[in-house]
């Protein structure tokens, strides 16, 4: 009688497309749809799922249901099987295609960066918020804001602050007489 080791395995046991059935947010595991050693559709128990990092620095991007991708089965035992997601399909079609590197999220959000034209996008779709924790937040180069500002504390320029087309540092006011009068709006 032949050792375990050496019974050879099939290897449309050990790897096979498959697509998610459900998905458990709080366990971190999600069923899949696969085709058994007959062809029949079956849906697995519960398994873990690839994450492209999962040591000091982690990324969570959990799988949708409907999408595909490959399972892989140790020893062709769907228990300790792994799947790894991202096969595209007709329901969930290439975020892209060309050499912009693009991540597109289920409300419509859009980060991506063209490494060509050099330009880093983020789009988010109406009503939607950034937000930007840090102690400290610096940035360099020109800033361009299209919308209103409003700043809570100390705003604060190393040269001059214009408004309106006046500047806060050289504008003058005419009609002031020197002394402890006040002087009215710039003109």
């Amino acid at each position: 009688m032949a050792a375990p080791e050496d019974i050879p395995l099939d290897p449309a046991a050990m790897i096979r497309v498959a697509t998610v059935a459900s998905v458990d947010l709080a366990g971190a595991r999600i069923t899949v749809h696969h085709a058994d050693e007959d062809g029949e559709d079956v849906e697995s128990q519960p398994l873990r799922w690839c994450y492209m990092r999962s040591g000091e620095t982690r990324i969570w991007s959990p799988p949708s249901i409907g999408e595909q991708g490959v399972l892989f089965s140790p020893e062709g035992d769907i228990g300790g099987a792994i799947f790894l997601p991202g096969i595209t399909r007709d329901m969930f079609p290439p975020a892209g295609n060309s050499l912009e590197e693009v991540i597109v999220f289920k409300d419509g959000a859009r980060i991506a960066y063209d490494p060509e034209a050099h330009i880093l996008t983020a789009a988010l779709p109406a009503g939607s918020t950034a937000n930007i924790t840090a102690e400290q937040i610096n940035l360099t180069g020109n800033v361009a804001i299209d919308g209103d500002v409003t700043v809570t504390g100390t705003l604060t320029a190393d040269t001059d602050v214009i408004g309106g087309g006046k500047s806060l540092k050289d504008h003058r006011h005419l009609g002031v007489t020197p002394g402890v009068g006040v002087s009215g709006a710039p003109q």
